[in-house]
């Protein structure tokens, strides 16, 4: 079996496993390949279509894309979840229309707003407004965007060390011809802002988080306990994270496609969350074309990308009985197959899986009072 390893955070790390695997790494002009590591531009060029697995979706635009990710998640619940900030789409044509979500009376609270583009990368136009003349000047200094969103700006963000700051949740699709198995990482980033936060300022080194350094970069869920504790995390936190990555995937997975019927692929999700004082979580954009890996230390490096590889090249969905028995930090939320798809619910996952019950266990309804009425019975010879 044959590789092409095109990826640009993790390619010795790929090439070293898939060689330890026996496999031969070739380029392009090889007949068949077994696997592909592309970029997303490359999705369907002709080179990979005769790749047996890739590392990409024919269209990422339902969850990508924030307008879209946003009207098919309400189109699909009927309801817009708590998890997901009140937002407005608009393009420069029709900038009049959303002056009215402002506030304009002087004597009520003024609201602050998220401008991002409707489909941009990274923190690329993305600014904090609180009026329609802050969003007119906004638009005029990024005159290379035309769609637009306008999100609600959480007011009371959670601190870390005193600073703004958001998590990074990682998730992974896999789709074959035969089934789709969803996984949500253990282990993720939180990523802070540049500066102390302050409630009285739009200033975007306060008010936006981000992977901007080193210094920006910490690791779930580790500096999280270390801060908050691990009761929260596991009671509060990560259940949130399980409901959110599997609500908006679930409303989207009959829209999953590979680039070509009969090839496995996958993709790597990277999920920005959002958490208030109150420890509820806001889901802030899902990053579904190319999610960057800037400045992780060295352990996390090598070996990220080494569990996803086991995820992928499984003959089988792993289910969390195997994931756990192989120690791979995953966990699976959802999975279909066959058009019948088994959830998992805020951290509590169930696989229906066959379970082996022991004679005891499985008669215990009739055991037990059995016992009693023996217990009964010599109770009474006793006391005679």
């Amino acid at each position: 079996m044959s590789f092409i390893n095109k990826n640009p955070y993790f390619p010795e790390l790929i090439s070293r496993e898939l060689k330890n695997a026996g496999m031969e790494e070739v380029t392009e002009d090889a007949e068949k390949v077994y696997y592909c590591d592309i970029s997303y531009g490359k999705r369907h060029h002709p080179d990979y279509k005769k790749c047996q697995i890739v590392n990409q979706l024919s269209s990422v635009d339902l969850l990508g894309n924030k307008k879209f990710q946003y009207h098919h998640h309400l189109k699909y619940y009927k309801q817009r979840p708590q998890y997901l900030p009140y937002t407005v789409s608009f393009t420069r044509d029709n900038i009049d229309e959303v002056q009215n979500i402002f506030v304009q009376n002087s004597g009520e609270r003024r609201l602050k707003y998220v401008i991002k583009p409707e489909n941009g990368l990274a923190r690329g136009g993305v600014s904090v407004i609180r009026n329609h003349l802050e969003l007119i000047r906004h638009l005029g200094e990024n005159e290379k965007h035309k769609d637009w969103i306008l999100q609600e700006y959480i007011e009371n963000p959670l601190l870390l060390k005193g600073k703004k700051f958001h998590f990074r949740v990682y998730v992974i699709f896999i789709q074959t011809p035969e089934w789709q198995a969803v996984y949500i990482g253990k282990k993720g980033f939180m990523y802070t802002a540049n500066k102390q936060f302050r409630s009285d300022t739009i200033d975007k080194d306060v008010v936006l988080s981000g992977e901007s350094s080193r210094e920006n970069v910490y690791y779930t869920p580790e500096d999280f306990v270390r801060e908050y504790g691990k009761q929260v995390w596991d009671k509060k936190i990560y259940p949130q994270f399980v409901k959110i990555c599997k609500e908006t995937i679930r409303s989207t997975l009959d829209e999953m496609k590979c680039p070509t019927e009969k090839q496995k692929c996958f993709k790597i999700l990277g999920y920005d969350i959002l958490v208030d004082k109150d420890m509820k979580c806001y889901l802030a954009e899902i990053n579904a074309r190319n999610v960057s890996y800037k400045y992780p230390n060295e352990k996390f490096k090598k070996i990220f990308y080494k569990y996803i590889l086991k995820l992928v090249l499984a003959k089988n969905a792993l289910t969390n009985k195997q994931l756990k028995e192989r120690n791979i930090p995953y966990e699976r939320i959802l999975y279909q197959y066959d058009g019948n798809v088994i959830e998992g619910f805020n951290g509590n996952i169930k696989d229906y899986e066959r379970i082996n019950v022991s004679f005891v266990n499985r008669n215990w309804g009739y055991i037990f009072p059995f016992i009693l009425i023996l217990l009964f019975l010599c109770v009474i010879i006793i006391l005679r």
